[in-house]
């Protein structure tokens, strides 16, 4: 396997459309890494410049040690699982996986071998004498990773290999990828819209806007350590919530006001130097613990607008009448729409961000 580095890597098309700029990413060998962000971000045009399937307007891409701006991709020594799963139509299981071995001019037996393996690692041994048509959406999928396998590639990439299959296949296939790379021990590189997957699966994540590397770190990293109120938004579901609020000083206490609220925003004393300033409060929806009468007297009241009950939690809308935001709930509380509910703000898990800048504030 190999490592695979970025150095200020840029592409722009035609009519000066820039989509990808100053790109730098170091990709361990053998870490599995995911390029994440909504669709037009650079995320794939990135993944697609590492294949050599775009050319690098700018900045260098190297693979092994070995520069490869200028190297075709059937020499670059990597695989890539497309979305549409990229399948011959007309041949087997066995000769989809087999055909790149073929026109390397492997030898019969090896390609044999390459492709029993992959097919044993993949329990699709039965299907090999079938033709794409007779199978499901995730059997497809499972022959575009083993024509990968088959490679023994330097680089494993992965353009958002599962957008296509239904929601409960997604997450047996997140799982099987993952064993995969455990298994393989290999480079992998994989471009994902979803944050979940990238949360489930990846060692580092890399999120991007806009062309532009927003944050690079561990999920928990990104979860726990936003760099900006982007980030922060992005990565966890339901995501986290976002109020207007203005710092204010009373008795040496910080005082986070929201309008309709005031509260002690206890620990937060690097918060001084934004006192008469609005900031941006973000709480994630489990750090709001929920309070049905507001005993305690430092809360946020809200009302009920929408309950969402999915087994083992409750995900509550709710509604300060300047803000709308999520809450966590236990599964046995018996609520109400427009049913008045009152919250306690975990301040130790609350990040503030700045009104202009989006940055988070230490």
């Amino acid at each position: 396997m190999a490592e695979v580095l970025l150095k200020g890597v840029g592409k722009v098309y035609e009519g000066n459309v820039r989509a990808a700029k100053d790109v730098n990413i170091t990709v361990n060998d053998r870490e599995f890494v995911v390029l994440v962000g909504p669709s037009g971000c650079g995320k794939s045009t990135t993944l697609r410049m590492i294949a050599g399937l775009e050319d690098i307007t700018e900045g260098e891409v190297s693979i092994d040690g070995k520069i490869v701006n200028d190297v075709p991709p059937k020499d670059r020594d990597i695989a890539m699982v497309f979305q549409n799963y990229a399948l011959y139509p007309h041949m087997t299981v066995y000769d989809n996986m087999a055909f790149g071995l073929k026109v390397r001019k492997f030898s019969k037996e090896e390609i044999q071998e390459r492709v029993g393996e992959a097919a044993k690692i993949l329990d699709i041994e039965e299907l090999l004498d079938r033709k794409p048509k007779a199978l499901s959406g995730g059997q497809r999928q499972r022959v575009a990773v083993g024509r990968a396998i088959v490679r023994q590639p330097k680089v494993f990439l992965f353009d958002e290999p599962l957008s296509n299959l239904d929601a409960k296949l997604r997450v047996t296939m997140r799982a099987e990828i993952s064993a995969l790379h455990n298994r393989l021990n290999a480079t992998m590189i994989y471009v994902t819209h979803d944050q979940v997957e990238a949360m489930t699966m990846a060692d580092k994540i890399v999120v991007m806007k806009d062309g532009l590397i927003q944050q690079i770190g561990s999920p928990l990293d990104l979860y726990n350590s936003p760099s900006n109120r982007f980030v922060a938004g992005f990565i966890g579901s339901p995501p986290m919530n976002f109020m207007n609020v203005t710092i204010k000083e009373e008795g040496g206490k910080i005082i986070v006001d929201e309008g309709t609220f005031n509260l002690e925003a206890k620990g937060c004393e690097f918060l001084k130097n934004y006192v008469g300033k609005n900031v941006i409060f973000g709480i994630r929806p489990e750090d709001l613990k929920f309070e049905e009468k507001g005993k305690s007297g430092s809360t946020i009241p809200a009302k009920i607008i929408v309950i969402e009950p999915l087994g083992a939690e409750i995900h509550l809308y709710v509604n300060t009448n300047n803000h709308q935001f999520i809450a966590r709930t236990g599964p046995e509380l018996d609520l109400k729409i427009d049913q008045q509910v009152y919250f306690i703000p975990d301040f130790s898990k609350a990040v503030f961000f700045d009104l202009e800048t989006d940055l988070v504030i230490k």
